[in-house]
């Protein structure tokens, strides 16, 4: 397979995972992180770790996590073109900004809703619709500025076919967010046990913490895919 970014292939063998990184995976593999959470594997600070170095350090099978991987119903996904700049950040900008602000609207109702019907039961995520609020609030000026500034200056430089240094200091600036991001995304992770569902809880906290773990999955992916693979084309 090829970078797990690029390729159109749908059919692969787990052999083809060991040498990917765990940030093009999730990106490539929709329920990644679920396979990743089983075995205790943290996803979020080193994306660009491959799974055979990630799993051999912490004493796993790479080859059993692989397999569950290309078991996962919905992948491998096919991705666009790195070196098409445009469907590149068309993409970015339909498949995770809006899908952002779509989700953590739903998420933010469903997290009061669980903190004022269920705020006596022992493992309830008291606090989570607040660092949701936080994490909508800075995420959309951080989306806002990539879609205002750094993107459309992304486009005019590769129509230009010159790509110069210009664009450096605002992907540093942007890197430093993505960090800022990493960060909340750990206390989202901390305040629901990592989306473990206790025992016997209703619909609307089961509907919570899926959609919670589809929004760290989705931002895990954003960041990578950005970091990555477009950020890199510019510095």
């Amino acid at each position: 397979m090829q970078d797990a970014l690029n390729t159109a292939t749908l059919a692969v063998t787990p052999v083809e995972l060991l040498d990917q990184t765990l940030g093009g995976l999730i990106s490539c593999f929709p329920g990644a992180t679920l396979v990743f959470r089983q075995h205790r594997i943290g996803f979020c600070c080193h994306p660009d770790q491959t799974l055979e170095d990630v799993a051999m350090r912490k004493e796993l099978d790479p080859h059993v996590i692989a397999a569950e991987l290309c078991q996962l119903p919905k992948g491998p996904l096919s991705l666009p073109d790195a070196g098409d700049v445009d469907g590149f950040i068309d993409f970015i900008l339909t498949r995770y900004h809006d899908v952002h602000r779509d989700d953590l609207i739903e998420l933010i109702a469903l997290s009061r809703e669980i903190e004022i019907v269920h705020g006596d039961h022992p493992d309830a995520p008291i606090g989570l619709a607040d660092a949701l609020i936080e994490m909508a609030e800075q995420l959309d000026m951080h989306m806002t500025k990539e879609e205002n500034v750094l993107f459309p200056a992304m486009r005019e430089m590769s129509r230009n076919t010159s790509i110069t240094p210009a664009l450096a200091m605002p992907i540093h600036c942007m890197r430093e967010e993505h960090d800022d991001h990493s960060r909340a995304i750990h206390k989202l992770q901390k305040l629901t046990n990592n989306c473990t569902l206790p025992d016997g809880v209703c619909g609307s906290w089961r509907r919570l913490y899926s959609g919670t773990s589809k929004l760290i999955e989705d931002l895990v992916a954003h960041m990578y895919l950005e970091n990555s693979i477009l950020f890199p084309r510019f510095e």
